[in-house]
Formats: structure tokens, C-alpha cells, sequence
């Protein structure tokens, strides 16, 4: 887990934001999806397995974490870092008590999730019984604390990443025709969950397209070129992508040609993905990429990145018209989308990169490159 110092430094973060924008106390919201959890997790260090959750941060004085009644609230007293944990079958109106009993009822308060986590029955609830309150959507302004990341926060994604790493690596011993697709993807998800990566998606594809899909009980062939992502979060909740391609024979000369593409297009974001550049030029580096190679362009599979933390994908994010700004130690996760010629042929090449002065560097150590693994 996170450690207490990286605890006080997340906690003095946000109140120096909070004394800057007026809040006396903020409600962070979050439920169990990927893209949502994040924020209970940077607050309070606890996996938010299910259902949603709130945590009040004031200003001054302690935070309260609410939970639904049960386990999760039994263990996140022990296991967290929030002592003050409440379990409730009315959660929204123990936030409301809470608030109330702090003393902030007719005070500014800062939403975390307002607009995007908390649902409406929740907001409207909030609304009505703090309607005393001035109430501000605070996600952006968290979510910019959130997207800079400290060293330990490097270091404990650099450990998911390694784990993805490792479960490619199950991946190229077990591959093999003649296996059963979900027979080769629950070793490497075995690998995952030994490694405590609990929270993920394992996908592939044997098509032309990129788009992956759940492994079925298709039987590999000897002819198949198979493309595997890997999207999982590590033991302390983040979260990580990295993909890798396999085939059984030599690359045919126009998969080979576009996979070198990919890999140039993400060796020039690498070079461009330093502090004030923004999220449309890394879409405008692979596409300048792509033209100068000569491909037909002719779709998007996907968009070319996004940044990845406690909440799998946040901004800047790799699409033509996005003007958020990358900073130092943002984890941004590239993937070039484009697709080509009439068959929209794409692959899926996936790093996970620090933006630094000199420009992205991996977070650990991958090799990428095409895998001709032995029949």
C-alpha cells in the first residue's frame, strides 16, 4: 500500500487547493467502475470493490469515509487510511449529517465526481438538503492534483506495469495452436492475480481489425497472428495497458511494415510528450507518421492515448482537438489508433510513458516487438 508520507502529501495538496478556491470542505464520490474509483482510492487508499462510496475532506480536522453497511467498510477501517469510517443504508444523508455536524452547512463546498461519478438521485439529494451550502463541481481541479505524479505513485505503477510485462511472458510459453483461446488467456490473468493485479480486462483478436474482444473457446491456429491487450489494475490501484503481438510464423511484409509504423509513431510521441504540449499533438505526430510512411488511412480504430492513474483513463487524451496540457510526471498511456486501406488494418502497440523535459520515457522496462513464437 501507499505509504503514510505519500498519504499527508496528497491530503496537503488538495487543501492547499481547497484554501485557494474557497473550499471549506470537499465530498469526493466513487463507485467500483474503472474509470470512477479512483478518487475514493486517492483519498482514503481503499479498493472500492463495489457499489460507491463518499469520503469528506475539510479543511481542517480529519476525513470521513461512508460506505454501504458491510464489509467494505469493515475493512477499510483496518486497512485504509481513514480511521473515521461510516457505515450506512442511507449513505447520501450520512454525508449530509456529516457536513452538517462539521459545521459547513450554509459554507463552499467542492463536488469530486459531481457530474461524471455521483448519480443524479445522489446530486439532487445533496442539493436539497445542503441547499443552504454553495456547491461547486470540484473534479477538475482534483483531477489535475491527481494527473502529477509522485515518485512512490511512479514507483507503484512501474509494479503493474512489470506484472503486464510478466503476464506476456505466460503469454509466450503458452501460446500454442491447438489451445482453446481461454485456456491461454487464464494463464496469463493466473499470473496477474498472483502478482495481485485483481481488477482487469484480458483481450485479443485474430482479425484484421484492432478492435479485441473476450477469449472464446476458439481453437489457435497455426496461421493466426494474434494480437493480446493487457488492461489491469496493479495492488495499489493503478492501473496499466500494454499489448503485445504473436503469430506462429514470419510477419507477412504489409502487417511487418504497418507494426514498424506504430513503433515509429510511438518512439515520435515520445520525443514530443514534453511538459506544454498538448493532447492533439500527440494525434498529429502519429498521423504525420502514418502519411510520411504512405499508408491510406482510412479510420480510427481508437484514439491515440490517454493518461492512466487510479482511474484508467483521464485527460489530455490523444484525440486532434484536445488542449489540455500535458506537466512533468504525468503516466501518459499511448496507443496509436489509425486504421488503413480497405480493410482498415491496425494493430494495437501499447507503452505507458512519463513526461519529462526530455521528453516521454517508459515507465519500466518492455520489449516491443513482434513475437514469432516457436510451433
Amino acid at each position: 500500500m501507499a505509504s503514510l508520507l505519500e498519504r499527508d502529501r496528497r491530503m496537503a495538496a488538495l487543501r492547499t487547493m481547497m484554501k485557494e478556491q474557497g473550499y471549506q470542505a470537499l465530498i469526493v464520490g466513487g463507485n467500483a467502475e474503472a474509470m470512477q474509483r479512483g478518487y475514493i482510492r486517492y483519498v482514503s487508499d481503499w479498493r472500492l470493490w463495489g457499489g460507491r462510496g463518499f469520503a469528506v475532506i475539510p479543511l481542517e480536522g480529519e476525513p470521513v469515509l461512508v460506505l454501504g453497511a458491510g464489509s467494505q467498510s469493515y475493512w477499510s477501517k483496518r486497512v485504509g487510511w481513514i480511521p473515521d469510517v461510516r457505515a450506512a443504508g442511507d449513505m447520501v444523508m450520512e454525508v449530509v449529517d456529516t457536513v452538517m455536524a462539521q459545521g459547513f452547512s450554509q459554507s463552499t463546498l467542492g463536488f469530486v465526481g459531481m457530474n461524471h461519478v455521483m448519480n443524479y438521485g445522489d446530486v439532487g439529494l445533496l442539493q436539497r438538503e445542503l441547499g443552504q451550502a454553495r456547491l461547486v463541481d470540484a473534479t477538475k481541479a482534483v483531477d489535475d492534483i491527481m494527473a502529477v505524479k509522485s515518485d512512490e505513485e511512479l514507483a507503484l505503477a512501474a509494479q503493474t506495469y512489470r506484472a503486464l510485462a510478466q503476464a506476456h511472458e505466460t503469454l509466450r510459453v503458452t501460446l500454442a495452436p491447438g489451445k482453446s483461446e481461454r485456456a491461454v488467456m487464464a494463464q496469463a490473468v493466473a499470473t496477474l492475480a498472483e502478482l495481485g493485479c485483481l481488477d482487469g480486462i484480458a483481450h485479443l483478436t485474430n482479425a484484421t481489425r484492432p478492435y479485441f474482444r473476450p477469449p472464446t473457446e476458439r481453437i489457435i491456429r497455426a496461421e493466426d497472428i494474434i494480437k493480446v491487450s493487457l488492461e489491469f489494475a496493479g495492488p495499489d490501484g493503478y492501473w496499466i495497458e500494454l499489448a503485445g503481438i504473436y503469430s506462429f510464423c514470419e510477419p507477412p511484409a504489409r502487417e511487418l511494415r504497418y507494426y514498424r509504423t506504430c513503433l515509429k509513431a510511438v518512439d515520435r510521441v515520445k520525443a514530443m510528450l514534453r511538459p506544454g504540449a498538448v493532447g492533439g499533438d500527440v494525434t498529429r505526430t502519429v498521423e504525420a507518421t502514418f502519411a510520411e510512411d504512405g499508408w491510406n488511412v482510412t479510420g480510427r480504430g481508437i484514439w491515440e492515448g490517454h493518461l492512466i492513474g487510479l482511474n484508467v483513463i483521464r485527460p489530455p487524451y490523444g484525440l486532434i482537438d484536445n488542449t489540455d496540457v500535458f506537466k512533468e510526471k504525468m503516466l501518459f498511456n499511448v496507443h496509436p489508433g489509425l486504421v488503413v486501406d480497405e480493410d482498415q488494418m491496425g494493430m494495437f502497440v501499447q507503452d505507458n510513458l512519463v513526461v519529462t523535459p526530455d521528453g516521454g520515457i517508459p515507465l519500466d522496462v518492455y520489449e516491443q516487438k513482434w513475437h514469432v513464437l516457436p510451433l
